[in-house]
């Protein structure tokens, strides 16, 4: 099988065994030769033999199909014939008359028909849900706005835009109350510019009517001094309070609800 070494350590006894590998592999030595082409050639001559199939792009004869006369020559032809010979109909058909002639006609009586009591034999009681919709005519269209959109000015360059509610800037503020004779701040009303009141004095007057009446309040109108866009501290010159995006943003949405909501 080996060979084997015996070696002697303080009694103890090792066998080591080499073992060696057969030749044979799948039952014969010799070198298989896989070349294609053929076997005991050099690299040289490998690269000047011939091909033995000679099949790829361009080698293919083509021109017996692409002649002018392979349709021709090709043609599928039905062994039956051609046109209507192919059909295997009858060639004369019978033709069976159905109508029947004058005088076999079955002529019935016209069944007799009383008229229904109900619409469609159906007697049971409709209910129908009230509507408490106007009628035509009974709509208040002097009252609705035709058009809503946010009015501008028509000045050459940009559009300006025109506030829903009118707008005072002054440096220091003096229109007095008509009837508390306090200084008006932030939005008030007034009549002609000539008559102010207040926010506060002009919602009690809606109510208490102690100086003017329903319809004599109706001739106010609302105005704002610029407080709450900046601050003039008595002076021309201003202080921004509220950034320019956030004004025109305020603006624009104040100008949208009053298209739909009155004071």
């Amino acid at each position: 099988m080996g060979a084997c070494e015996q070696l002697n350590f303080d009694g103890f006894n090792y066998v080591i065994e080499i073992l060696r590998h057969e030749k044979l592999c799948f039952g014969s030595t010799i070198s298989r030769d896989t070349a294609p082409i053929g076997k005991g050639l050099s690299p040289f001559q490998k690269t000047k033999a011939p091909e033995l199939f000679k099949q790829g792009p361009g080698s293919y004869d083509t021109e017996h199909y692409t002649s002018a006369l392979y349709p021709i020559l090709n043609k599928i032809r039905s062994k039956r014939g051609v046109a209507t010979l192919a059909n295997k109909e009858k060639r004369f058909k019978e033709k069976f008359i159905r109508t029947p002639s004058p005088g076999r006609y079955e002529v019935t009586k016209n069944l007799e028909t009383k008229q229904a009591a109900a619409p469609f034999n159906i007697k049971s009681s409709y209910g129908r849900p009230e509507n408490n919709l106007p009628g035509p005519g009974t709509y208040h269209i002097e009252k609705t706005k035709k058009c809503r959109r946010t009015r501008f000015m028509d000045n050459f360059g940009h559009p300006t835009m025109i506030y829903a509610v009118e707008f005072n800037c002054v440096p220091v503020p003096v229109d007095a109350c008509l009837k508390c004779k306090e200084i008006c701040k932030g939005d008030y009303w007034h009549r002609d510019y000539a008559v102010f009141l207040c926010h506060l004095c002009w919602e009690e007057e809606r109510f208490i009517k102690e100086l003017y009446t329903k319809q004599q309040l109706k001739e106010f109108k609302k105005i704002r001094n610029c407080s709450f866009e900046h601050n003039h501290e008595g002076c021309e010159a201003a202080t921004l309070i509220l950034p320019p995006n956030k004004l025109k943003k305020k603006l624009r949405l104040e100008n949208y609800l009053d298209l739909y909501i009155d004071c």
